[in-house]
């Protein structure tokens, strides 16, 4: 089966109970493979550009592109990822799109009633606040009230940031900032957290629930330069996470009647794989012992007994952990942190002099980036990097970022997916358990199952464990569990 978006042919098929070809060639993944910062994966875009024809989608033309697709695939040493990785890749997310995940409508429905009289009430309370009605959506509007009409303005030392027209900003980082300089700003960043729940998730999520009482997001494979997989109609991938609203949102996912829901999540894969990578001894004793990362970090970079870490400098060395694997400069730290530029730059100036290994191996990336104007991952998963070279150095900076967390952050990636195809191939094994587990969805790190409550514990088991030996890192990969009766209630 040659063609574009298999996916959608393929649970037809499935849908249908018809064979599945042995087989399977989608051309929209084999050229993302190509150049994943292509503009768009279809044959109306590739075929003019690529073998000089227009689409017409006829056996010739496929044929033509499949042709130089294998072609290329195999000059870049990209064969086994496409054949072994991504083709079968299709047939998880096939299943996955056809199971949905289950929604409470009625829960759903009382929330966004409640949604909708809260923010009314939120709305009234900043026009007392403001003493005037005006469009809180409106960030000119907004900024008229809070900059003009109540003169806040930003704290002793806080240099605010301003908008292209000169305007002060009114974005979220800066309404933070402001906090504590007027009552009305909490008002405010509570009803914008609750007007993006309703109209980005519980109203969108209300229309897209199908006959059967599921949600079925669609997956893009070629959503992303990196190989992460993303998510469409709707987005499951940025479901809101931490506050009140947003656990009453989880908390309208259920299973099905004898079914729990059970999620397993990387612990910190990311960080594994840059210790993996990077060979740096520190971190990579770190986690073959199960310690802390985050509190061995800070106590490296702070010169501290373990025992000495505070809750603040565990946060500051989480920041900076995460911030490696996307070649975090000093400004950015001290902005996600609240630090100061100075203190910052000495925080990772003090983490590279602790983590030597880091930095070389961060350094040997870009000069291999600028040479070859291309970076690529164990798999040999590659991005071109041409803006290395450009003579921008605001380009050729953030070039050097993107070579930074390439690696990394692909690699992490295809080690989720190498875990859903032998999780696929394990269940299709074990007849006794057909439809018992069900795999819903994938959020970064994590896989979301839909599993019969008479075989959890096995289950659990099993799938860690496969999770756990999907690949072979100079440090453990670890799973975390844990399950309930809403995506929200879990433990």
């Amino acid at each position: 089966m040659i063609g574009f978006d298999l996916k959608e042919k393929i649970k037809d098929l499935k849908k249908t109970r018809r064979g599945i070809p042995e087989e399977i060639f989608d051309l929209g993944v084999a050229f993302w493979l190509i150049n994943p910062d292509e503009e768009n994966y279809t044959g109306e875009y590739l075929a003019p550009k690529y073998i000089h024809r227009e689409f017409d989608n006829s056996e010739e033309v496929l044929d033509e592109l499949r042709i130089y697709a294998v072609d290329k695939l195999k000059e870049l040493g990209m064969e086994k990822l496409f054949y072994k990785l991504e083709m079968p890749l299709l047939l998880v997310l096939a299943d996955m799109e056809i199971n949905g995940i289950g929604v409470n409508k009625d829960k759903l429905e009382i929330l966004n009633k409640a949604a909708g009289k809260k923010l009314l009430e939120l709305t009234q309370k900043i026009y007392k606040e403001a003493g005037a009605s005006f469009n809180i959506n409106s960030p000119k509007q907004l900024g008229g009230i809070l900059f003009n009409k109540l003169s806040i303005g930003a704290p002793a030392g806080i240099k605010i940031k301003k908008t292209p027209t000169g305007a002060v900003s009114t974005d979220f980082e800066t309404l933070v900032l402001l906090k504590k300089e007027h009552k009305i700003i909490d008002l405010i960043l509570e009803y914008r957290e609750l007007f993006k729940l309703q109209s980005t998730y519980i109203k969108p999520f209300l229309e897209l629930i199908a006959k059967d009482g599921r949600i079925h997001t669609n997956y893009l494979q070629t959503g992303t330069v990196t190989g992460r997989l993303s998510s469409e109609n709707p987005n499951m991938q940025n479901i809101p996470a931490g506050n009140k609203s947003a656990d009453e949102f989880k908390d309208c996912f259920e299973p099905a009647r004898g079914y729990s829901l059970v999620s397993f999540d990387y612990s910190q894969i990311e960080l594994r794989v840059l210790a993996s990578l990077s060979g740096d001894p520190k971190m990579i004793e770190a986690f073959n012992n199960d310690l802390d990362i985050h509190k061995m970090t800070a106590a490296q970079v702070n010169n501290v007994p373990l025992e000495k870490v505070t809750p603040q400098m565990r946060q500051f060395a989480k920041t900076l952990n995460f911030g490696m694997v996307y070649g975090m400069g000093f400004i950015a730290f001290a902005k996600s942190s609240g630090l100061s530029a100075a203190d910052a730059k000495k925080f990772i100036a003090e983490y590279f002099s602790d983590f030597k290994q880091i930095k070389k191996w961060q350094e040997k990336v870009k000069e291999d980036a600028r040479k070859n104007c291309f970076v690529s991952n164990l798999n040999g998963r590659r991005r071109w990097l041409l803006n290395i070279v450009s003579s921008s150095q605001f380009l050729a900076k953030q070039a050097e970022r993107e070579a930074i967390n390439m690696p990394v952050q692909s690699l992490a990636a295809d080690i989720l997916k190498i875990a859903m195809i032998k999780i696929g191939e394990e269940l299709r094994l074990r007849d006794q358990w057909n439809d018992k587990i069900r795999l819903l969805l994938t959020i970064h790190d994590e896989l979301l199952f839909e599993i019969k409550d008479d075989i959890i514990k096995e289950a659990k088991g099993v799938i860690s464990g496969l999770m756990e030996g999907a690949f072979k890192l100079s440090v453990p990969l670890k799973v975390s569990i844990e399950s309930g009766r809403t995506w929200n209630k879990m433990d």
